[in-house]
């Protein structure tokens, strides 16, 4: 019996989907190619070189020359070591931008996944608001019956029900497309449970609150799938509790280790084997070590040629035959290796400042994660009081309707009230959880 799906599984199947990992296999073969190219006998492809003399055009005396040569380009000292370089620099750039095509696909599940969720919360909220708004219909239609109700107090209630179908029907529609764009990026048809890998993780970040009672961590929602929960008579949908504002495990704990206790985000550190810093920094190895190859080449390749001769100098003299050894050196002048050598020195420049510039934005990014998730449990305590104040308002109303003190129109306006309230608590506790899968995705952790 197979378990509930993970997020490493649904990472898995978007990459399947998009199908980039050929772009790794091409790096990997280059790779090869190079190590073979070092392996060889010689530097370049051996040629066969002959040359043939004869007077039989003009004097005809049965004079003759003729040479053949195998023409063997040589190694210079350093040039075998700076392609086995270059051969391992890319090797190591196909293992980087594997780590980096994973990492930017668990972006993408991470962004679709939370969508759907979200969109699960409202359409689960606009269902128990359907139902409440039925439920209301029902008494107000009780009450008609007895004589306690006008007609118009009737009419009311059945609008309020159809308006609640009309955002049920636009929720469903909203939730339905949103898990159709997770299918589509990940051919997967349910969701991975939890939704977040580590779904607990360390956090220097100290709570918004220093009240035991409203802090985050007491309130805290688990990423398991929405629920729905009567409040003050009405069952408005719970939101996921997700456990993004609990205390950090051990996951994040070398990158966050250095938070500062005043939340101060700059302090925060990237992590040393970030996938985009990694793949950056796997590009500035291979144009060095391109650099070190060009260098090594910058002169010719010595030549030796092996080969034989046979001559004679006329018909009456018998035909002469010796070996040959030839060596060829260029002389490698600075003029000629100097277009190349620039070339490739510009080539590391503009890594190392891509480098750099990938560095800024990723910690950029890191930065805005942790600063989106403090404000996401600050504004989940703001909405945990409006909550509790809208469901003891509609208590109240619930009450004085019942007794027939207040009309409908105040109830009405009580129950929409604690309809937004609710809803608005349901989204902020689903926004912890997709708040910890943005520091996730900035801190460059790929679920495993």
């Amino acid at each position: 019996m197979t378990g509930p799906l993970t997020l490493a599984e649904a990472v898995a199947g978007a990459m399947e989907q998009a199908g980039q990992l050929i772009r790794t296999d091409a790096l990997r073969g280059e790779a090869d190619a190079v190590r073979r190219q070092a392996g060889a006998w010689t530097a370049d492809d051996p040629a066969l070189r002959l040359k043939g003399l004869s007077d039989r055009f003009n004097s005809d005396d049965g004079a003759y020359e003729l040479e053949a040569f195998v023409d063997l380009p040589l190694w210079l000292p350093g040039q075998r070591r700076a392609r086995l370089e270059l051969a391992r620099s890319l090797g190591m750039g196909a293992d980087a931008l594997t780590r980096l095509l994973r990492w930017e696909v668990t972006g993408a599940v991470r962004d679709a996944l939370w969508r759907a969720k979200l969109a699960e919360v409202q359409q689960q909220q606009a269902r128990a608001a359907y139902q409440a708004a039925t439920a209301l219909e029902a008494v107000v239609a009780k009450r008609f019956d007895a004589g306690e109700l006008a007609r118009l107090d009737l009419l009311t209630a059945e609008q309020e029900t159809l308006a609640r179908q009309a955002e049920l029907t636009a929720a469903e529609a909203a939730w339905e497309q949103a898990k159709a764009d997770y299918v589509q990026l990940t051919g997967r048809l349910s969701l991975p449970e939890p939704a977040n890998w580590p779904s607990r993780a360390p956090s220097p970040l100290p709570s918004p609150s220093s009240s035991p009672s409203s802090s985050p961590a007491s309130s805290a929602p688990s990423s398991s799938a929405p629920g729905t929960a009567p409040v003050s008579g009405v069952a408005f949908g719970s939101a996921p509790r997700s456990a993004s504002n609990r205390a950090l495990g051990p996951a994040l704990g070398p990158a966050l280790g250095r938070a500062s206790g005043r939340n101060d985000a700059s302090q925060l550190m990237l992590p040393d084997d970030h996938p985009l810093l990694a793949e950056a920094d796997a590009a500035l190895a291979r144009a060095r070590s391109e650099r070190d190859r060009v260098a090594s080449d910058r002169r010719g390749n010595p030549v030796l040629s092996l080969g034989g001769r046979r001559s004679r100098d006329d018909r009456a003299f018998g035909a002469d035959t010796a070996l040959q050894l030839e060596v060829s050196i260029p002389f490698g002048l600075r003029s000629q290796s100097a277009l190349e050598l620039a070339a490739s020195e510009r080539q590391v420049t503009e890594r190392l400042a891509e480098l750099h510039r990938l560095r800024r934005e990723a910690e950029r990014e890191l930065a805005g994660a942790v600063l989106g998730r403090a404000g996401a449990a600050k504004a989940l305590q703001v909405a945990e009081r409006r909550a509790r104040l809208a469901a003891d308002a509609l208590k109240v109303a619930e009450r004085a309707f019942e007794l027939g003190e207040t009309d409908l129109a105040d109830r009405l306006r009580a129950e929409r009230r604690a309809r937004e309230a609710h809803l608005d608590l349901a989204l902020r506790r689903a926004e912890q959880g997709q708040a910890l899968a943005r520091l996730n995705q900035a801190l460059g952790i790929i679920p495993q």
